[in-house]
C-alpha cells in the first residue's frame, strides 16, 4: 500500500510579520501534483493544520483549495487528518460523520467516553486489511473522565498515550498504523539530549515527553509535532 504521510502544515504561520500563505500554496500545489502522478491509496496529516486554533479566514480558504485538489488528482484516495496542539480540536472534529462519508476523515478529538475507541480506517490492498488509528493531539486532562487520575493527580503525558492505546484491540497479524501528534523521544534518548528546531513548541521540564516502546504493535508511525525527520 502507499500512502502520502505530511504533518505539521501550519496554514496561516507569518513569519517576521510576513504572510507566508503563497509559499505555503506553492508547495501545496506540488504535493497536490506529486500524489497526482504516484497515485497513493492514501494521504494522511499527522496534526497542525493550521497554526493557529482559530485561523483566518485565508488559512481556511487555502486548507480548502489543499483539500479540493487532492480530492481531484486522488479522487479515490482516503484522506486522513488529525488535530494537533496548534488546532482547535473541537473546529477539526466538526462535520466528523458527515465527512467520513466522502473518505474524508477529519478527527479533532480523542476518546471522549468510555464506549468510545481510537478513530479507525481500513483499508484494503492485494495483501489485506491495513488497519490506521487516528489519535488527535491529547493532553492528559482531555481524557480524565475516560483514564480517572492517580491519586487525584493527572496521568503523565505517557502515561495518558499508553493507557489510550492499551484499550484498542489491536491485531498484530494484520498491518498496522498509528497516525499522531506528540512528542515522542527517540529510543533509548532523553529529551534533554534532543536537538529540536526553533520552530517545535516545547513545554517546560518537557512533560509532554512520550516513550516509544508503546509503539511496537504498529508497522509504522506517521507522526507530527516533530519538525524534522
Amino acid at each position: 500500500m502507499k500512502f502520502f504521510h505530511l504533518s505539521d502544515l501550519h496554514i496561516g504561520l507569518k513569519l517576521m510579520n510576513r504572510d507566508l500563505l503563497e509559499d505555503q500554496r506553492y508547495i501545496f500545489q506540488q504535493v497536490t501534483a506529486l500524489a497526482e502522478r504516484e497515485q497513493p491509496d492514501a494521504i494522511v496529516i499527522a496534526g497542525d493544520i493550521y497554526d493557529k486554533a482559530v485561523p483566518s479566514a485565508e488559512a481556511v480558504g487555502l486548507f480548502d483549495e489543499l483539500i479540493v485538489g487532492l480530492r481531484m488528482a486522488v479522487p479515490k484516495a482516503a484522506i486522513m487528518l488529525i488535530s494537533g496542539n496548534h488546532d482547535s480540536a473541537p473546529r477539526v472534529n466538526c462535520f466528523r460523520s458527515v465527512l467520513c462519508a466522502q473518505n474524508l476523515y477529519m478527527i479533532g478529538m480523542p476518546p471522549q467516553t468510555e464506549a468510545d475507541q481510537i478513530a479507525q480506517v481500513t483499508l484494503e490492498d492485494t495483501c489485506g486489511p491495513v488497519h490506521f488509528y487516528l489519535l488527535p493531539f491529547v493532553r492528559p486532562s482531555m481524557v480524565k473522565p475516560i483514564l480517572g487520575t492517580e491519586n487525584g493527580v493527572n496521568f503523565s503525558y505517557d502515561e495518558t498515550v499508553r493507557r489510550l492505546l492499551a484499550r484498542e484491540s489491536i491485531n498484530t497479524t494484520e498491518r498496522n498504523v498509528l497516525v499522531t501528534h506528540q512528542f515522542y523521544l527517540p529510543a533509548g534518548k532523553l529529551a534533554e539530549e534532543i536537538e529540536r528546531m526553533d520552530s517545535e513548541t516545547r513545554t517546560v521540564g518537557n512533560i509532554d515527553q512520550i516513550r516509544t516502546d508503546m509503539l511496537e504493535p504498529f508497522d509504522y508511525v506517521a507522526m507530527g509535532h516533530i519538525h524534522k525527520p
